[in-house]
């Protein structure tokens, strides 16, 4: 990392460097289906963290690697999870993405879109409870919540 630029001399003519704020971003949210608590998260704790390796980013390019969604088969069904450059897992892989915004989870292994690009039940089952259109697809983000007439 570079260092700051100086500010010009300081105490004892030893050069004084200005301070700059080490992360301004807002940390990813993590949403979950049903308002749950991701697996491994306190609730109200968004940190980002290699599954596998427990690591946090180590800097700005591994963050937004680190933000990617990875959708897999948990014990209690689909689960979201976050991994490192280093740790993807392996197996079919489909990035599942939302024709307005471009953003979705990757589905891993059992999770992932068959060769004729149908979702499994499982994975169906969790887009749709997660607020997701399947028909375009569309992300809860980028779709109108269904309104009720009055």
């Amino acid at each position: 990392m570079n260092p700051a630029p100086h500010a010009g001399p300081g105490p004892a003519g030893r050069p004084q460097r200005s301070a700059r704020p080490v992360n301004t971003a807002p940390s990813p949210t993590v949403t979950t289906p049903a308002g749950t608590t991701p697996a491994g998260t306190a609730a109200g704790a968004q940190t980002l963290r290699c599954r596998r390796c427990g690591q946090p980013p180590a800097d700005p390019h591994q963050q937004i690697l680190m933000s990617a969604l990875w959708l897999v088969d948990g014990p209690q069904g689909p689960t979201q999870v976050r991994y490192c450059r280093a740790c993807p897992p392996t197996g079919p892989i489909t990035d599942l993405t939302c024709l307005i915004c471009g953003d979705g989870p990757l589905l891993v292994g059992d999770l992932a879109a068959a060769p004729d690009d149908t979702l499994p039940a499982p994975t169906r089952a969790w887009l749709t409870t997660a607020g997701w259109r399947l028909d375009g697809p569309l992300c809860p983000t980028c779709h109108p919540a269904q309104r009720t007439p009055r």
